[in-house]
């Protein structure tokens, strides 16, 4: 795999081009980057074959598929019972994402769900395994792409 140092300018540009929007036509891209078209498709193709774009894929909001509330779980887990852990995850599509972290807690989960019986009965899973702390998202700040820039 590719490192951002690795990455020139104009392949950055491709790459956040292509975050803001995957869907964009190849034509609309090299208009962007102020490539040909020929030379576009060449470095779209080699930044997918480096693992710089690793895929791509259509983002659904919550609401449209009927999961209203998001939320954040918090879980400490202690001993054997990590296994467990790697269970209810498979079994629980509603919980999107889930970071291994250091600290006081063992994992950070973001959940997705219906309303409040839906999201206790997903926290419930969880409490049998370890220690749990739940809070509600009032908004999404920032959802952004992976910066291969650096600041500013």
């Amino acid at each position: 795999m590719t490192t951002p140092a690795e990455l020139d300018a104009l392949d950055r540009v491709l790459v956040g081009e292509l975050q803001r929007d995957a869907r964009m036509t190849l034509t609309e891209l090299a208009r962007r980057a102020h490539l040909g078209l020929s030379a576009t498709r060449t470095r779209v193709r080699r930044l997918e074959e480096l693992g710089v774009l690793a895929g791509y894929r259509a983002q659904v909001p919550p609401p449209v598929a009927g999961l209203h509330l998001h939320a954040v779980v918090r879980m400490k887990v202690h001993g054997a019972l990590f296994d467990q852990v790697d269970s209810v995850i498979a079994d629980e599509p509603q919980i999107v994402r889930c970071l291994r972290i250091t600290g006081e807690s063992c994992y950070h989960m973001e959940v997705l769900a219906r309303d409040m019986a839906d999201l206790q009965r997903i926290t419930m899973r969880l409490a049998r395994i370890g220690s749990i702390t739940t809070d509600l998202v009032y908004e999404l700040v920032t959802d952004r792409g992976t910066p291969l820039g650096g600041p500013g």
